[in-house]
């Protein structure tokens, strides 16, 4: 009896060892696809928006300087609105990941649905992220002669239905890039609906304009707002170090997809000092030894995961991604990693903080939080784990959603 209960159990081990392997080899688990959209080729006609004949470029000189005043900018009229549409009807034809069915239920409640590297799975969504004009406009915002994709994303909020309610969460996207603080960057944001900062259609992104130029102090956010209001074909485009929130202020599911390009070239640089990583987007999208881009720290940030898009896409990198989909000890190392570090840095102990020894480290800070990079000791104190600026509006959402708990 006790032999065939022992012949059952391994038996039952070991279908669920396979079942396991299995599931971690599909889309599903790893939220993009390693096969890195095969056989897709550029299919758009962007005529319209390359050559606008009497109609001012989409990226005019003052726009340029616009964005690198304010950190961010309205390309208006940017896309003709029966492709925001089309690309709409793309999106929603995906199917869910790891990322929406798992994470957005129990880690981003805020989010209905979060999916990423959506160009390794969708012809039309690597069109606009590849081949598009987006690629020439991140060029001209940046200053750049060669622009990477570093990812394209889709983020539908919870609205009402988000347990943590419809709130500001003010932060920088510094600690979600994968290459040093002091390399040029852009995100596009593509609303899919028209959208303001007020409700019922509220709860765009809104910014602290300027505050991309002092990264160490989170700004004052009662001056110096800019709240946009788009209608579908305007493209928002902002600096991941620009301090920004969905405004709170109008609660439903709003739909949006950003995708993000880097000046280059430069290196990857995500090492395990910020904060929060672990079962978490940009962990899953970039952390070593998580990702499947096999870059070590100081690699050149090149590859089909980082593809060149500007001036020309390169055909060798449109190719199967080597490295394996993301596992749970590769996810839980580099989770303790950012845990120590943190621990050992001293972060919010004053008697036993060491920040300081590292002030000077201006490319690689010490540490990350959603406030910014943590170069110092003075400001800066750790809130239910996670490292916020006492002058921060961070603080306030991490001290909200303790209280929700």
């Amino acid at each position: 009896m006790l032999s065939k209960l022992a012949t059952t159990f391994a038996l039952g081990c070991a279908l669920a060892a396979v079942g396991i392997s299995y599931v971690q080899t599909t889309v599903w688990w790893a939220g993009y696809d390693v096969r890195n959209c095969p056989g897709c080729q550029a299919i758009v006609d962007w005529a319209e928006e390359r050559s606008r004949g009497d109609i001012p470029a989409v990226v005019a000189p003052d726009v340029v300087r616009a964005f690198q005043d304010d950190g961010v900018v309205v390309l208006s009229s940017a896309v003709s609105p029966s492709k925001v549409s089309d690309l709409a009807d793309a999106v929603e034809a995906l199917s869910d990941t790891f990322m929406t069915s798992v994470l957005s239920r129990v880690v981003l409640k805020q989010y209905r649905k979060y999916e990423h590297k959506l160009d390794t799975r969708s012809e039309l969504v690597r069109d606009w992220a590849v081949h598009g004009p987006l690629a020439s406009w991140a060029a001209e915002l940046l200053g750049a002669d060669e622009v990477r994709l570093y990812n394209s994303e889709k983020i539908y909020s919870a609205g009402s239905e988000s347990p943590m309610g419809c709130n500001a969460a003010w932060h920088r996207d510094t600690v979600a890039a994968p290459f040093p603080t002091n390399v040029k960057s852009v995100t596009f944001n593509v609303y899919l609906d028209d959208i303001g900062a007020e409700g019922p259609h509220g709860d765009v992104l809104i910014y602290a304009k300027g505050s991309h130029k002092d990264l160490d102090l989170p700004p004052i956010v009662t001056q110096n707002v800019f709240e946009p209001v788009l209608k579908v074909g305007d493209v928002l485009a902002h600096d991941p170090h620009v301090y920004h929130t969905p405004s709170g202020r109008g609660c439903w599911n709003r739909r949006s997809l950003q995708f993000r390009y880097v000046a280059s070239p430069t290196t990857f640089r995500f090492e395990p000092n910020r904060f929060p990583h672990g079962p978490i987007p940009w962990t899953m999208a970039h952390a070593n030894g998580v990702a499947p881009h096999g870059l070590k720290e100081g690699d050149p940030l090149a590859g089909p995961w980082y593809p060149r898009v500007y001036p020309t896409p390169l055909e060798e990198e449109h190719v199967p991604i080597e490295g394996k989909p993301w596992g749970v000890l590769g996810l839980l190392s580099v989770t303790k990693e950012a845990v120590d570090i943190a621990e050992n840095l001293g972060i919010g102990n004053d008697e036993n903080c060491t920040l300081d020894d590292n002030a000077g480290a201006v490319e690689h800070p010490a540490y990350f939080g959603f406030d910014g990079p943590i170069r110092s000791c003075d400001g800066w104190e750790m809130i239910g784990g996670v490292p916020v600026h006492r002058d921060g509006q961070m603080k306030l959402s991490v001290q909200r959603m303790a209280n929700e708990g």
